[in-house]
C-alpha cells in the first residue's frame, strides 16, 4: 500500500487540521484516564448524509466516546469517491490513531490492505466479513434478512394493493439480504402478495447515493400498483421515501429509525428495518479498549442478541392492528430460537 509522502501528505494534513477531517469529531474520557484511545471513522461514499448507515456507525463511536469509562475521543472523514478511502485511512495512520472504523463493503479490499500495513492499529468494518483476516481486523455483520423479514411482515399486512416495491443499493450481500428477507416476510404475512424490486447498478461515487434514481424506481413501482415502497440503499433509498411521500404512498426506511433520522420522510414511515449498527460500533471499540477484541475477526449481530429489529410505528401506531403487533413480536421470538428461517441462504 502506498503511504501518503512528501508535500502532498503535509497539505492533506494542514487541510485536515484546518477542516476538521472533513466533517467533525468528539472528545471524551473521564478524569481517571491514564491513555485517551483515538478512535477514526472512515465513511464510504454515501457520507453521513444517508441519515441511515455511515451517520449510525459514526452514533456508535460517539456513544464510545460518551461512555467516559472507555476514554475514547474520536474524529470521522467522508469519502468523497472510493479512491479515498485508503487515502482516509492513511490520514489517522499518520496521527498514531488506536483505531479505524471503516464503513461498508465498498471498503472491504482497502480496509483488508490497511490493516495488513499497520498490524499494531486495530480496524473493524461495517457489513464485512473476512475468511481469514489479520488478528488486528474484526469484521461487523448483520442478519439484515431478519430485520427485512419483520418490516415485510408489516408491510404484507398493511398492503391495501396487495403489491409492494423495494427500491435497493447495490447487489451486495447486506442488500441482497434485506431484499429476501423482506419479500419473504411479506409472503409469511400474505401469500398471495406481489412485490417488485430493483438494485441500483454500480455508480462510482453515486453507489448509495442517488436519490433521483431511487425516486424514479419507487415512483414506476407505484405506477404498477405498489402502495408501499422499501427503501434500502442509503441516499438512493431515501429517493424511493421521498417519493412515497409525494405519491401519498406509505414507505419503509432501512438501517436505522429513520422516521427520527430522516424527518423528511416522516409523512410516509411505517417502521424501519434496523441492523444496530450503533451498538456494533460500540461493541468494536469496547472490546478495543478493554483487551477482548474477538480472536476469529467476526461480530455477529441478530435476533438472539437484539443486534436486528424494526422500529416503532410512530403517526402509524394506532392504524397498524394488533394481530400485525403480536405477529411481528411471534416472528422475532422464532427468528432468534431458530423456528422460523427468512428464506436467505448465502
Amino acid at each position: 500500500m502506498r503511504s501518503l509522502r512528501g508535500i502532498g501528505a503535509l497539505a492533506a494534513l494542514l487541510a485536515t487540521a484546518i477542516f476538521g477531517f472533513a466533517c467533525g469529531g468528539t472528545t471524551g474520557g473521564g478524569t481517571s484516564c491514564t491513555k485517551t484511545y483515538n478512535v477514526g471513522l472512515v465513511t464510504d461514499v454515501g457520507k453521513l448524509s444517508d441519515k441511515s448507515f455511515n451517520a449510525n456507525a459514526w452514533k456508535g463511536v460517539q456513544d464510545a466516546v460518551a461512555d467516559k469509562s472507555l476514554c475514547v475521543a474520536a474524529k470521522v472523514i467522508e469519502s468523497n469517491q472510493p479512491t479515498d478511502y485508503q487515502k482516509n485511512m492513511q490520514l489517522f495512520i499518520d496521527q498514531k490513531y488506536d483505531m479505524i472504523v471503516t464503513v461498508g463493503v465498498l471498503l472491504g479490499d482497502d480496509t483488508l490492505a490497511v490493516a495488513k500495513a499497520n498490524p499494531t492499529i486495530k480496524f473493524a468494518i461495517v457489513d464485512y466479513a473476512y475468511t481469514a483476516p489479520p488478528a488486528n481486523l474484526t469484521g461487523l455483520v448483520f442478519r439484515e434478512d431478519q430485520a427485512g423479514f419483520l418490516a415485510g411482515i408489516v408491510a404484507g399486512k398493511m398492503s391495501k394493493t396487495h403489491t409492494i416495491g423495494g427500491v435497493y443499493g447495490l447487489d451486495i450481500p447486506p442488500v441482497h439480504k434485506y431484499r429476501v428477507g423482506y419479500e419473504n416476510g411479506a409472503k409469511y404475512a400474505d401469500p398471495t402478495i406481489k412485490t417488485l424490486g430493483v438494485y441500483q447498478p454500480p455508480s462510482g461515487a453515486k453507489s448509495f447515493n442517488d436519490p433521483d434514481w431511487g425516486k424514479q424506481q419507487a415512483t414506476a413501482m407505484f405506477g404498477q400498483g405498489a402502495d408501499i415502497v422499501f427503501g434500502a440503499g442509503g441516499n438512493t433509498g431515501n429517493g424511493a421515501l421521498l417519493a412515497a411521500v409525494q405519491a401519498n404512498k406509505l414507505c419503509v426506511g432501512v438501517d436505522v429509525d429513520q422516521f427520527v433520522s430522516y424527518t423528511d420522510a416522516d409523512k410516509c414511515l411505517l417502521t424501519s428495518a434496523e441492523k444496530h449498527i450503533a451498538f456494533a460500533v460500540t461493541t468494536s471499540i469496547t472490546d478495543m479498549v478493554k483487551n477482548t477484541w474477538p480472536a476469529n475477526g467476526l461480530l455477529t449481530f441478530d435476533a438472539t442478541n437484539a443486534g436486528v429489529g424494526i422500529s416503532p410505528f410512530h403517526n402509524y401506531d394506532s392504524q397498524v392492528p394488533a394481530d400485525v403487533k403480536t405477529m411481528v413480536a411471534d416472528a422475532l421470538k422464532k427468528l432468534a430460537d431458530g423456528t422460523l428461517k427468512t428464506g436467505y441462504t448465502g
